[in-house]
């Protein structure tokens, strides 16, 4: 009975070590920075929704995490990945907006 019981412990515990848990989608390394004056971000926060928020690296924060829960919920209904980048906007060098582009699967 010992061995049976250290048998499937063992297993247990090989099966464990090689179940990967699903990897992040996000691939920062296809991130687009784009310097654009501050009416122009201004003109496409309101665009997104964001109107009367003021910008800044909270906002790129805010788009960025309100983004990556939407691609979670669905990646979650569809059962597969969706891999994915971001285009941060800035103005005079700070982040203030992402903006999330689909990445073209081959």
């Amino acid at each position: 009975m010992k061995k049976l019981v250290w048998s499937l412990l063992a297993v247990v515990l090989i099966v464990s070590f090689q179940v990967k848990p699903a990897e992040a989608a996000y691939l920062p390394e296809y991130d687009k920075y784009i310097e654009v004056s501050y009416d122009q971000a201004r003109q496409i926060a309101d665009s997104l929704g964001l109107k009367n928020v003021p910008l800044g690296d909270q906002t790129a924060n805010l788009s960025f995490d309100v983004q990556e829960k939407l691609i979670a919920k669905i990646e979650k209904i569809i059962g597969k990945e969706i891999d994915h980048y971001y285009i941060w906007l800035t103005v005079d060098g700070e982040k203030v907006l992402g903006i999330d582009p689909p990445l073209p699967q081959a």
